[in-house]
């Protein structure tokens, strides 16, 4: 199935590793020209190589998130080197280890806001007002089964639900003006080996032990866990031409563990 990408320009934030550049890699393999904007500039770098070596478009802006005026100007250089953004994916994001909400300092909810749902508000409103000159645009939040409400994750859950309806509204305010904006939900994606660097945020207090990847893919009615590559298809088709007509939606990706209504 040709997805219409051949040639259009996509943005990408935290397409270093992982579900990010698994997105970033299949985006590249559509045709799509790839720009990842992420902080770990060293394994952004490393995915562009393996990316432009199978014959992929991809570039690196390297760039911290959080930080409103470099991501404005990450922006407006992609859009000066590679030409309109067609398709914005907001997949940076953060979860620190698993606590009670009562064991949750007030730091930590801050920090949760900070990597997961600032991002996706400051990258969307850099790309939006140039999508809505163009009446053309797709933007895919990554938010995660979390933000249905789970146990241990409430600062996490509550920023991915943000998540969701943010999407959910840019979808209603700018859909008149060609705007689609849809959510992807993933359960537990765990890196490839050698999948993080230094600077990722996987190397900071996350950790899921044997017994327990064991207990969560038991309790996926499908019985496997998704891999970044099922989160990356997703994303591909959502971006896509065929789905012109899909805005607003939240599609879990996860083998059934989240059903969303």
């Amino acid at each position: 199935m040709d997805f219409g990408l051949g040639g259009r320009v996509a943005i990408v934030t935290g397409g270093a590793s992982n579900i990010g550049k698994a997105i970033a890699t299949v985006l590249a393999e559509e045709g799509a020209h790839v720009a990842i904007l992420d902080r770990d500039e060293p394994m952004a770098l490393r995915t562009v190589t393996e990316i432009t070596d199978a014959g992929g478009s991809a570039v690196v802006y390297a760039v911290d998130l959080t930080d409103v005026d470099a991501t404005k100007a990450a922006v407006t250089s992609v859009e000066a080197d590679l030409g309109p953004t067609a398709a914005l994916v907001n997949n940076v994001g953060w979860n620190g280890p698993a606590e009670f909400f009562l064991d949750l300092p007030p730091e930590r909810w801050d920090q949760a806001y900070r990597l997961n749902l600032f991002p996706t508000f400051n990258a969307t409103h850099a790309v939006l007002g140039a999508m809505v000159e163009r009446r053309e645009g797709s933007i895919i939040s990554i938010a995660s089964d979390a933000g249905f409400g789970e146990f241990r994750v409430a600062d996490y859950g509550a920023m991915k639900a943000g998540v969701m309806a943010f999407s959910r509204t840019i979808a209603k305010e700018y859909g008149r003006f060609g705007i689609r904006a849809n959510t992807v939900c993933p359960g537990l994606v765990l890196p490839a080996e050698g999948d993080v660097g230094e600077q990722s945020l996987w190397t900071q207090d996350v950790n899921f032990g044997e017994r327990e990847i064991d207990n969560i893919t038991k309790s996926i009615p499908l019985r496997r866990r998704s891999e970044a590559i099922d989160i990356a298809w997703s994303v591909a088709f959502l971006a896509s031409t065929q789905a012109r007509q899909l805005s607003g939606q939240v599609l879990s990706v996860s083998g059934g563990f989240a059903m969303p209504r």
